[in-house]
């Protein structure tokens, strides 16, 4: 393939691509939820001016000028406990370890397929005719094309500082089928706890309701981790279910007229994705609201059509609860890429150190 061209956009070019971002999705293996043009638009706006972050996405183009590649990145000044600063770029989606900020999986660069090891090539050769001092490259699948490209780049440090264990789950025809595949305890709260908190699936769709059902879910989901109601998240979240999008199920599970737990997720390209949930901890006396609602949530699924049930990364507030479900597990890693010398020795030590413990 002739050599291809780099070009970083301005802001009113990525503010205006909706259409040629989607259609080069359409054409890739990114995924199609986390990597399309609304989810980054609407993560970037929300986290901007927050992290004073400046817009650094490349557009990368055959010859004759078609659009085969997007690297969506943002550069801002990151720090190292707290005094050690540096010019670093990032994948738009994730600060790293940032615990205000939005977090999103499955992040990559959008790729034409059959143009992956041409790309990697005109981005390396271009990020290293730029001055920075880190990459960091968050919650990628292993095999992605950000994996790839982040191997090619030299001379730097490349370092995998920590790693995450997403869960997902291959839905059968019926979810009849599915329960029978459950283990005894997990079928028994899943299913047969219903007999002592008879229960409804809600879809929520009046807007009214949906802006007080989000609400209740960021509190209730806050006590349960011991902290404030998420600002950043929050907003990001009132935006999703603000807007009418099909791909939004904002759903409650009611024991009567009362409410006992709320679930956020988005339905995109066969697969359900399980944002966020959240349940009233008054009603969990014998019963899991949790589990109960969750097993609504995959009959609905099943029912629907709907090929895979996705539940993200992120452990359980006391166990890796997700693995009851008959989950599949999958490795996404972040890698950092160190380029400044110095912090490519102080890092090597450290790891060293770390390594002989």
């Amino acid at each position: 393939m002739t050599a291809l061209q780099v070009r970083r956009w301005s802001d009113a070019e990525f503010a205006a691509s909706r259409d040629a971002w989607q259609g080069l999705l359409a054409r890739s293996d990114a995924n199609p939820l986390f990597m399309s043009f609304d989810w980054v638009e609407r993560w970037w706006r929300h986290h901007a001016t927050a992290l004073s972050a400046r817009l650094h996405v490349l557009g990368v183009y055959s010859p004759e000028g078609a659009l085969r590649a997007l690297v969506p990145l943002y550069s801002h000044r990151g720090t190292h406990r707290g005094v050690l600063r540096t010019r670093r770029i990032e994948l738009l989606g994730c600060a790293w370890r940032d615990a205000s900020a939005v977090f999103t999986e499955y992040l990559d660069l959008v790729v034409e397929r059959g143009s992956e090891e041409a790309v990697c090539v005109a981005v390396r050769d271009h990020l290293l005719s730029e001055s920075w001092d880190e990459l960091l490259l968050c919650n990628l699948r292993e095999g992605s094309v950000a994996e790839r490209l982040a191997r090619q780049i030299r001379p730097a440090y490349l370092r995998p500082p920590e790693g995450m264990t997403g869960w997902s789950i291959a839905l059968p025809a019926s979810f009849e089928s599915y329960v029978a595949g459950l283990g005894s305890n997990t079928r028994r709260k899943v299913l047969h706890q219903r007999d002592k908190m008879p229960a409804t699936l809600h879809v929520v769709e009046d807007p009214q309701e949906r802006r007080a059902a989000l609400a209740r879910l960021e509190q209730w989901a806050a006590r349960r981790w011991g902290d404030a109601p998420a600002g950043s998240r929050a907003k990001f979240h009132a935006e999703l279910v603000e807007r009418v999008d099909p791909a939004v199920r904002l759903t409650e599970l009611r024991a009567g007229a009362e409410c006992v737990s709320i679930m956020l997720n988005l339905r995109v390209s066969g697969t359900e994705y399980y944002l966020q949930s959240g349940f009233d901890p008054a009603t969990a006396r014998g019963v899991s609201p949790g589990y109960l609602h969750l097993g609504h949530a995959i009959e609905a699924a099943c029912r629907d059509g709907i090929r895979h049930f996705d539940f993200l990364a992120g452990p359980g507030l006391h166990r890796e609860y997700k693995r009851d479900f008959a989950a599949t597990p999958s490795n996404l890693q972040t890698l950092q890429i160190v380029r400044r010398r110095s912090l490519r020795v102080l890092f090597g030590v450290l790891d060293r150190l770390r390594g002989g413990e």
